[in-house]
Protein backbone atom coordinates (compact mmCIF):
# COMPACT_ATOMS: atom_id res chain seq x y z
CA UNK A 1 0.00 0.00 0.00
CA UNK A 2 1.35 3.44 -0.95
CA UNK A 3 2.52 5.55 1.98
CA UNK A 4 0.51 8.65 2.86
CA UNK A 5 2.36 11.85 3.80
CA UNK A 6 -0.36 14.22 2.65
CA UNK A 7 -0.04 17.67 4.32
CA UNK A 8 2.79 16.36 6.53
CA UNK A 9 5.58 18.54 7.90
CA UNK A 10 8.72 16.79 6.70
CA UNK A 11 11.29 19.58 6.95
CA UNK A 12 14.81 18.16 7.10
CA UNK A 13 13.64 14.52 7.08
CA UNK A 14 15.77 11.87 5.37
CA UNK A 15 14.19 9.42 2.92
CA UNK A 16 17.49 8.55 1.33
CA UNK A 17 17.38 5.32 -0.70
CA UNK A 18 13.85 4.40 0.43
CA UNK A 19 11.15 2.78 -1.71
CA UNK A 20 8.39 5.38 -1.84
CA UNK A 21 6.75 4.39 -5.14
CA UNK A 22 3.25 5.84 -5.34
CA UNK A 23 3.59 7.72 -2.04
CA UNK A 24 1.40 10.79 -1.50
CA UNK A 25 3.33 13.91 -0.51
CA UNK A 26 0.70 16.36 -1.78
CA UNK A 27 0.50 19.68 0.10
CA UNK A 28 3.40 18.58 2.35
CA UNK A 29 6.32 20.72 3.54
CA UNK A 30 9.49 18.99 2.28
CA UNK A 31 11.94 21.88 2.68
CA UNK A 32 15.39 20.47 3.36
CA UNK A 33 14.18 16.86 2.97
CA UNK A 34 16.61 14.32 1.46
CA UNK A 35 15.24 11.95 -1.20
CA UNK A 36 18.63 11.03 -2.66
CA UNK A 37 18.49 7.74 -4.65
CA UNK A 38 14.91 7.07 -3.49
CA UNK A 39 12.31 5.26 -5.60
CA UNK A 40 9.61 7.88 -6.13
CA UNK A 41 7.95 6.46 -9.21
CA UNK A 42 4.31 7.62 -9.48
CA UNK A 43 4.71 9.66 -6.28
CA UNK A 44 2.39 12.63 -5.79
CA UNK A 45 4.15 15.89 -4.87
CA UNK A 46 1.38 18.20 -6.09
CA UNK A 47 1.26 21.50 -4.17
CA UNK A 48 4.28 20.43 -2.07
CA UNK A 49 6.68 23.07 -0.79
CA UNK A 50 10.37 22.29 -1.34
CA UNK A 51 13.56 24.32 -0.91
CA UNK A 52 15.51 25.72 2.00
CA UNK A 53 14.53 25.60 5.62
CA UNK A 54 14.23 29.06 7.09
CA UNK A 55 17.35 28.81 9.25
CA UNK A 56 19.52 27.95 6.24
CA UNK A 57 17.95 30.75 4.24
CA UNK A 58 18.92 33.20 7.00
CA UNK A 59 22.46 31.82 7.16
CA UNK A 60 22.91 32.18 3.40
CA UNK A 61 21.50 35.72 3.46
CA UNK A 62 24.00 36.71 6.14
CA UNK A 63 26.79 35.04 4.15
CA UNK A 64 25.77 36.94 1.02
CA UNK A 65 25.73 40.26 2.89
CA UNK A 66 29.19 39.62 4.32
CA UNK A 67 30.43 38.65 0.88
CA UNK A 68 28.98 41.85 -0.54
CA UNK A 69 30.66 43.91 2.17
CA UNK A 70 33.97 42.19 1.39
CA UNK A 71 33.55 42.89 -2.31
CA UNK A 72 32.85 46.56 -1.58
CA UNK A 73 36.00 46.75 0.54
CA UNK A 74 38.16 45.11 -2.13
CA UNK A 75 36.75 47.20 -4.96
CA UNK A 76 37.40 50.42 -3.02
CA UNK A 77 40.93 49.33 -2.11
CA UNK A 78 41.64 48.46 -5.73
CA UNK A 79 40.22 51.79 -6.88
CA UNK A 80 42.28 53.71 -4.30
CA UNK A 81 45.45 51.93 -5.39
CA UNK A 82 44.79 52.78 -9.03
CA UNK A 83 44.10 56.41 -8.12
CA UNK A 84 47.34 56.70 -6.15
CA UNK A 85 49.34 55.17 -9.00
CA UNK A 86 47.82 57.52 -11.60
CA UNK A 87 48.67 60.57 -9.50
CA UNK A 88 52.19 59.46 -8.57
CA UNK A 89 54.95 61.70 -9.89
CA UNK A 90 57.03 58.59 -10.59
CA UNK A 91 56.69 57.82 -14.30
CA UNK A 92 56.90 54.06 -13.80
CA UNK A 93 54.02 54.12 -11.30
CA UNK A 94 51.94 56.18 -13.75
CA UNK A 95 52.50 53.49 -16.38
CA UNK A 96 51.43 50.85 -13.88
CA UNK A 97 48.21 52.76 -13.18
CA UNK A 98 47.39 53.18 -16.88
CA UNK A 99 48.00 49.51 -17.63
CA UNK A 100 45.84 48.51 -14.66
CA UNK A 101 42.94 50.69 -15.80
CA UNK A 102 43.21 49.30 -19.33
CA UNK A 103 43.22 45.70 -18.11
CA UNK A 104 40.24 46.24 -15.80
CA UNK A 105 38.32 48.01 -18.60
CA UNK A 106 38.91 45.06 -20.93
CA UNK A 107 37.85 42.73 -18.12
CA UNK A 108 34.58 44.65 -17.72
CA UNK A 109 33.83 44.54 -21.45
CA UNK A 110 34.57 40.82 -21.76
CA UNK A 111 32.38 40.15 -18.70
CA UNK A 112 29.43 41.94 -20.31
CA UNK A 113 29.75 40.58 -23.84
CA UNK A 114 31.34 37.15 -23.36
CA UNK A 115 30.62 36.21 -19.76
CA UNK A 116 32.44 35.89 -16.46
CA UNK A 117 34.31 32.70 -17.36
CA UNK A 118 35.87 34.32 -20.44
CA UNK A 119 36.70 37.46 -18.44
CA UNK A 120 38.47 35.53 -15.71
CA UNK A 121 40.36 33.60 -18.37
CA UNK A 122 41.61 36.92 -19.68
CA UNK A 123 42.41 38.06 -16.15
CA UNK A 124 44.37 34.89 -15.42
CA UNK A 125 46.35 35.40 -18.63
CA UNK A 126 47.02 39.03 -17.71
CA UNK A 127 48.21 38.11 -14.22
CA UNK A 128 50.45 35.37 -15.62
CA UNK A 129 51.97 37.68 -18.23
CA UNK A 130 52.51 40.40 -15.63
CA UNK A 131 54.19 37.94 -13.28
CA UNK A 132 56.46 36.57 -16.00
CA UNK A 133 57.31 40.10 -17.10
CA UNK A 134 58.14 41.09 -13.51
CA UNK A 135 60.50 38.14 -13.10
CA UNK A 136 62.06 38.77 -16.49
CA UNK A 137 62.49 42.46 -15.83
CA UNK A 138 64.10 41.76 -12.47
CA UNK A 139 66.53 39.33 -14.11
CA UNK A 140 67.52 41.72 -16.89
CA UNK A 141 68.03 44.62 -14.53
CA UNK A 142 70.02 42.40 -12.18
CA UNK A 143 72.46 41.68 -14.99
CA UNK A 144 72.78 45.26 -16.25
CA UNK A 145 72.29 47.37 -13.15
CA UNK A 146 72.43 47.09 -9.41
CA UNK A 147 70.29 44.67 -7.51
CA UNK A 148 68.30 47.51 -5.93
CA UNK A 149 67.08 48.67 -9.32
CA UNK A 150 66.08 45.11 -10.15
CA UNK A 151 64.01 44.92 -7.01
CA UNK A 152 62.36 48.23 -7.85
CA UNK A 153 61.48 47.03 -11.33
CA UNK A 154 60.03 43.82 -10.02
CA UNK A 155 58.02 45.74 -7.44
CA UNK A 156 56.56 48.03 -10.10
CA UNK A 157 55.16 45.13 -12.08
CA UNK A 158 54.16 43.42 -8.86
CA UNK A 159 51.91 46.44 -8.31
CA UNK A 160 50.23 45.67 -11.63
CA UNK A 161 49.61 42.12 -10.46
CA UNK A 162 48.25 43.37 -7.14
CA UNK A 163 45.81 45.75 -8.81
CA UNK A 164 44.62 43.12 -11.29
CA UNK A 165 44.15 40.44 -8.65
CA UNK A 166 42.38 42.86 -6.27
CA UNK A 167 39.99 43.98 -9.03
CA UNK A 168 39.25 40.41 -10.11
CA UNK A 169 38.49 39.22 -6.57
CA UNK A 170 36.30 42.27 -5.97
CA UNK A 171 34.22 41.65 -9.09
CA UNK A 172 33.86 37.92 -8.39
CA UNK A 173 32.85 38.47 -4.76
CA UNK A 174 30.25 41.12 -5.62
CA UNK A 175 28.74 39.08 -8.46
CA UNK A 176 28.55 35.95 -6.32
CA UNK A 177 26.96 37.84 -3.44
CA UNK A 178 24.32 39.34 -5.74
CA UNK A 179 23.37 35.99 -7.30
CA UNK A 180 23.29 34.11 -3.99
CA UNK A 181 21.02 36.69 -2.36
CA UNK A 182 18.69 36.69 -5.37
CA UNK A 183 18.54 32.89 -5.44
CA UNK A 184 17.86 32.31 -1.74
CA UNK A 185 15.68 35.13 -0.49
CA UNK A 186 12.83 35.03 -2.98
CA UNK A 187 10.44 34.33 -0.09
CA UNK A 188 7.57 36.49 -1.23
CA UNK A 189 7.92 36.68 -5.00
CA UNK A 190 9.76 39.01 -7.32
CA UNK A 191 9.42 42.09 -5.10
CA UNK A 192 11.24 40.41 -2.21
CA UNK A 193 13.92 39.16 -4.58
CA UNK A 194 14.56 42.62 -6.00
CA UNK A 195 14.65 44.05 -2.49
CA UNK A 196 17.24 41.45 -1.49
CA UNK A 197 19.43 42.31 -4.46
CA UNK A 198 19.16 46.02 -3.61
CA UNK A 199 20.20 45.38 0.00
CA UNK A 200 23.20 43.34 -1.13
CA UNK A 201 24.40 45.95 -3.60
CA UNK A 202 23.86 48.71 -1.02
CA UNK A 203 25.98 46.83 1.52
CA UNK A 204 28.88 46.63 -0.92
CA UNK A 205 28.42 50.27 -1.91
CA UNK A 206 28.39 51.40 1.73
CA UNK A 207 31.66 49.66 2.55
CA UNK A 208 33.34 50.84 -0.64
CA UNK A 209 32.12 54.38 0.07
CA UNK A 210 33.69 54.37 3.55
CA UNK A 211 37.03 53.25 2.15
CA UNK A 212 36.81 55.79 -0.66
CA UNK A 213 36.19 58.62 1.83
CA UNK A 214 39.27 57.52 3.78
CA UNK A 215 41.26 57.60 0.56
CA UNK A 216 39.89 61.05 -0.24
CA UNK A 217 41.37 62.38 3.00
CA UNK A 218 44.79 61.51 1.65
CA UNK A 219 44.09 62.76 -1.86
CA UNK A 220 40.69 63.95 -3.10
CA UNK A 221 41.38 62.97 -6.72
CA UNK A 222 42.54 59.50 -5.67
CA UNK A 223 39.38 59.20 -3.59
CA UNK A 224 37.27 60.20 -6.59
CA UNK A 225 38.95 57.56 -8.75
CA UNK A 226 38.37 54.99 -6.00
CA UNK A 227 34.66 55.88 -5.91
CA UNK A 228 34.36 55.67 -9.71
CA UNK A 229 36.02 52.25 -9.88
CA UNK A 230 34.05 50.92 -6.89
CA UNK A 231 30.74 52.06 -8.41
CA UNK A 232 31.70 50.52 -11.76
CA UNK A 233 32.46 47.20 -10.09
CA UNK A 234 29.19 47.22 -8.15
CA UNK A 235 27.09 48.12 -11.20
CA UNK A 236 28.84 45.49 -13.29
CA UNK A 237 28.28 42.91 -10.57
CA UNK A 238 24.61 43.81 -10.27
CA UNK A 239 24.19 43.49 -14.04
CA UNK A 240 25.99 40.14 -14.24
CA UNK A 241 24.20 38.82 -11.16
CA UNK A 242 20.78 39.67 -12.60
CA UNK A 243 21.71 38.19 -16.00
CA UNK A 244 22.82 34.99 -14.27
CA UNK A 245 19.60 34.89 -12.24
CA UNK A 246 17.55 35.18 -15.45
CA UNK A 247 19.54 32.35 -17.10
CA UNK A 248 21.80 34.25 -19.48
CA UNK A 249 23.94 31.51 -21.05
CA UNK A 250 27.04 33.74 -20.90
CA UNK A 251 26.80 33.87 -17.10
CA UNK A 252 26.20 30.14 -16.57
CA UNK A 253 29.30 29.76 -14.38
CA UNK A 254 28.07 32.26 -11.80
CA UNK A 255 24.55 30.81 -11.83
CA UNK A 256 25.76 27.23 -11.38
CA UNK A 257 28.13 28.28 -8.60
CA UNK A 258 25.35 30.05 -6.69
CA UNK A 259 22.81 27.26 -7.20
CA UNK A 260 25.28 24.57 -6.16
CA UNK A 261 25.70 26.46 -2.88
CA UNK A 262 22.04 27.09 -2.07
CA UNK A 263 20.74 23.67 -3.17
CA UNK A 264 23.27 22.00 -0.89
CA UNK A 265 20.88 22.78 1.97
CA UNK A 266 17.61 22.55 0.00
CA UNK A 267 15.41 19.59 -0.92
CA UNK A 268 17.47 16.84 -2.57
CA UNK A 269 16.20 14.55 -5.32
CA UNK A 270 19.54 13.74 -6.94
CA UNK A 271 19.73 10.21 -8.28
CA UNK A 272 16.10 9.46 -7.40
CA UNK A 273 13.53 7.82 -9.70
CA UNK A 274 10.84 10.43 -10.38
CA UNK A 275 9.36 8.74 -13.44
CA UNK A 276 5.61 9.48 -13.70
CA UNK A 277 5.76 11.53 -10.49
CA UNK A 278 3.39 14.50 -10.20
CA UNK A 279 4.66 17.95 -9.12
CA UNK A 280 1.58 19.91 -10.20
CA UNK A 281 1.69 23.41 -8.67
CA UNK A 282 4.56 22.48 -6.34
CA UNK A 283 7.17 25.05 -5.25
CA UNK A 284 10.66 23.80 -6.11
CA UNK A 285 13.05 26.68 -5.50
CA UNK A 286 16.52 25.67 -4.31
CA UNK A 287 15.83 22.00 -5.13
CA UNK A 288 18.50 19.57 -6.38
CA UNK A 289 17.33 17.41 -9.31
CA UNK A 290 20.73 16.31 -10.62
CA UNK A 291 20.88 12.76 -12.05
CA UNK A 292 17.19 12.15 -11.25
CA UNK A 293 15.06 10.04 -13.62
CA UNK A 294 12.52 12.59 -14.89
CA UNK A 295 10.71 10.39 -17.44
CA UNK A 296 7.11 11.61 -17.85
CA UNK A 297 7.34 13.67 -14.66
CA UNK A 298 4.47 16.17 -14.47
CA UNK A 299 5.69 19.78 -14.06
CA UNK A 300 2.39 21.56 -14.69
CA UNK A 301 2.41 25.06 -13.16
CA UNK A 302 5.40 24.30 -10.92
CA UNK A 303 6.83 27.53 -9.46
CA UNK A 304 10.48 28.53 -8.94
CA UNK A 305 11.80 25.75 -11.16
CA UNK A 306 14.17 28.32 -12.66
CA UNK A 307 16.08 28.44 -9.34
CA UNK A 308 16.40 24.67 -9.00
CA UNK A 309 19.53 22.66 -9.88
CA UNK A 310 18.42 20.84 -13.04
CA UNK A 311 21.76 20.00 -14.65
CA UNK A 312 21.65 18.87 -18.28
CA UNK A 313 18.16 17.31 -18.21
CA UNK A 314 15.45 18.35 -20.65
CA UNK A 315 14.48 21.05 -18.12
CA UNK A 316 17.61 22.99 -19.07
CA UNK A 317 15.91 23.88 -22.36
CA UNK A 318 13.87 27.00 -21.53
CA UNK A 319 11.36 26.42 -24.35
CA UNK A 320 10.68 22.84 -23.32
CA UNK A 321 10.44 23.91 -19.68
CA UNK A 322 7.86 26.55 -20.61
CA UNK A 323 5.88 23.95 -22.56
CA UNK A 324 5.88 21.56 -19.58
CA UNK A 325 4.89 24.27 -17.12
CA UNK A 326 2.02 25.71 -19.16
CA UNK A 327 0.98 22.72 -21.32
CA UNK A 328 0.55 25.29 -24.07
CA UNK A 329 2.71 25.17 -27.19
CA UNK A 330 5.13 28.15 -26.97
CA UNK A 331 4.92 28.36 -30.76
CA UNK A 332 3.10 26.46 -33.45
CA UNK A 333 6.26 25.07 -35.03
CA UNK A 334 7.83 22.26 -33.02
CA UNK A 335 9.39 20.51 -36.02
CA UNK A 336 12.27 18.26 -35.00
CA UNK A 337 11.92 18.91 -31.25
CA UNK A 338 12.97 16.14 -28.89
CA UNK A 339 9.96 15.58 -26.62
CA UNK A 340 10.69 11.96 -25.79
CA UNK A 341 9.59 10.78 -22.37
CA UNK A 342 7.87 14.06 -21.46
CA UNK A 343 4.60 14.44 -19.60
CA UNK A 344 2.36 16.49 -21.92
CA UNK A 345 -0.91 15.21 -20.55
CA UNK A 346 -3.73 17.62 -21.35
CA UNK A 347 -1.45 19.84 -23.44
CA UNK A 348 -2.90 22.05 -26.17
CA UNK A 349 -1.11 21.48 -29.50
CA UNK A 350 -4.04 22.37 -31.77
CA UNK A 351 -2.87 23.36 -35.30
CA UNK A 352 0.81 22.85 -34.38
CA UNK A 353 3.45 21.41 -36.71
CA UNK A 354 5.29 18.40 -35.28
CA UNK A 355 7.10 17.29 -38.42
CA UNK A 356 9.88 14.88 -37.47
CA UNK A 357 9.28 15.51 -33.76
CA UNK A 358 10.40 12.79 -31.35
CA UNK A 359 7.48 11.82 -29.11
CA UNK A 360 8.57 8.31 -28.15
CA UNK A 361 7.16 7.22 -24.76
CA UNK A 362 5.69 10.67 -24.15
CA UNK A 363 2.43 11.05 -22.20
CA UNK A 364 -0.17 12.80 -24.41
CA UNK A 365 -3.28 11.63 -22.60
CA UNK A 366 -6.23 14.01 -23.03
CA UNK A 367 -4.09 16.32 -25.19
CA UNK A 368 -5.67 18.50 -27.86
CA UNK A 369 -3.93 17.41 -31.07
CA UNK A 370 -6.57 18.60 -33.51
CA UNK A 371 -5.20 19.35 -36.99
CA UNK A 372 -1.60 18.68 -35.86
CA UNK A 373 0.91 17.73 -38.55
CA UNK A 374 2.57 14.47 -37.39
CA UNK A 375 4.44 13.88 -40.66
CA UNK A 376 7.48 11.62 -39.97
CA UNK A 377 7.06 12.09 -36.21
CA UNK A 378 8.22 9.29 -33.90
CA UNK A 379 5.46 7.94 -31.66
CA UNK A 380 6.85 4.62 -30.43
CA UNK A 381 5.20 3.84 -27.10
CA UNK A 382 3.47 7.24 -27.04
CA UNK A 383 0.37 7.37 -24.84
CA UNK A 384 -2.51 8.97 -26.81
CA UNK A 385 -5.30 7.73 -24.54
CA UNK A 386 -8.38 9.99 -24.74
CA UNK A 387 -6.43 12.53 -26.85
CA UNK A 388 -8.18 14.48 -29.61
CA UNK A 389 -6.74 13.75 -33.08
CA UNK A 390 -9.49 15.11 -35.30
CA UNK A 391 -8.08 16.52 -38.54
CA UNK A 392 -4.49 15.47 -37.77
CA UNK A 393 -2.04 14.63 -40.59
CA UNK A 394 -0.25 11.32 -39.97
CA UNK A 395 1.81 10.81 -43.12
CA UNK A 396 4.62 8.36 -42.36
CA UNK A 397 4.37 8.78 -38.59
CA UNK A 398 6.29 6.09 -36.72
CA UNK A 399 3.44 4.24 -35.02
CA UNK A 400 4.34 0.89 -33.36
CA UNK A 401 2.44 -1.85 -31.49
CA UNK A 402 3.40 -0.08 -28.23
CA UNK A 403 1.64 3.15 -29.25
CA UNK A 404 -1.47 3.47 -27.08
CA UNK A 405 -4.53 4.77 -28.96
CA UNK A 406 -7.21 3.65 -26.50
CA UNK A 407 -10.14 6.03 -26.28
CA UNK A 408 -8.77 8.46 -28.90
CA UNK A 409 -11.33 11.10 -29.95
CA UNK A 410 -11.16 11.46 -33.72
CA UNK A 411 -13.86 12.34 -36.25
CA UNK A 412 -11.54 12.08 -39.27
CA UNK A 413 -7.85 11.86 -40.11
CA UNK A 414 -5.63 12.72 -43.11
CA UNK A 415 -3.12 10.19 -44.39
CA UNK A 416 -1.26 12.81 -46.44
CA UNK A 417 -0.14 16.41 -45.92
CA UNK A 418 -1.74 18.94 -48.32
CA UNK A 419 0.43 20.06 -51.25
CA UNK A 420 -0.09 22.32 -54.24
CA UNK A 421 -0.64 19.29 -56.43
CA UNK A 422 -2.82 17.53 -53.88
CA UNK A 423 -4.78 20.12 -51.89
CA UNK A 424 -7.22 17.44 -50.69
CA UNK A 425 -5.03 14.72 -49.09
CA UNK A 426 -6.34 11.24 -48.47
CA UNK A 427 -9.00 11.44 -45.81
CA UNK A 428 -10.38 8.74 -43.56
CA UNK A 429 -13.29 8.09 -43.64
CA UNK A 430 -13.12 8.56 -47.39
CA UNK A 431 -16.58 10.09 -47.58
CA UNK A 432 -16.20 13.72 -46.49
CA UNK A 433 -19.70 13.59 -45.07
CA UNK A 434 -18.84 10.72 -42.72
CA UNK A 435 -16.92 10.60 -39.43
CA UNK A 436 -15.44 7.83 -37.30
CA UNK A 437 -17.83 6.27 -34.85
CA UNK A 438 -16.79 6.00 -31.20
CA UNK A 439 -13.80 3.64 -30.92
CA UNK A 440 -13.62 3.14 -34.71
CA UNK A 441 -10.37 5.07 -35.10
CA UNK A 442 -8.57 2.83 -32.57
CA UNK A 443 -9.96 -0.33 -34.16
CA UNK A 444 -9.04 0.85 -37.65
CA UNK A 445 -5.38 1.59 -36.82
CA UNK A 446 -4.64 -1.30 -34.46
CA UNK A 447 -4.19 -3.89 -37.26
CA UNK A 448 -1.90 -1.46 -39.09
CA UNK A 449 0.16 -0.49 -36.05
CA UNK A 450 3.17 -2.51 -37.14
CA UNK A 451 3.59 -0.49 -40.33
CA UNK A 452 3.17 3.15 -41.22
CA UNK A 453 -0.35 3.66 -42.62
CA UNK A 454 -0.46 4.92 -46.03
Amino acid sequence: MAQDYRRAKLRGKSFKGQNLAGADFSYSDIRGADFTDANLKDANFSHAKAGLQRRWAIVLVIFALLLSALSGLLSAIGGSLVGILLLDSNRENLYVGIVSVAVLAIFFLITIYRGVSAAFGFMALSVTCAGVAAVGWAGIVAVTWAGGTANAGAMELAQVVAVIVTGAVAVLATILGTVVIAGTVVLAGAIAGLLAVTVTISTGALVSGVVAVMAARVNSIAGGIAVAIAISVILLSAYVGCRAFFEDEKQTVIRDLALSLVTRYGTKFQGSDLSDADFTRAKLKNTNLLRANLTRTNWFEVSKLNVAMIGTSYLSNSQIRKLLLTKESPNKNLDGWDLQGLNLRGANFADASLIGTKLNHANLQNANLARVNFMRSQVDGTDFRSATLTGAFIENWGITPETNLDGVNCDYIFMRVPTKDNPNPRRLPGNWEETFQEGEFTQFFSPLSQVSPG
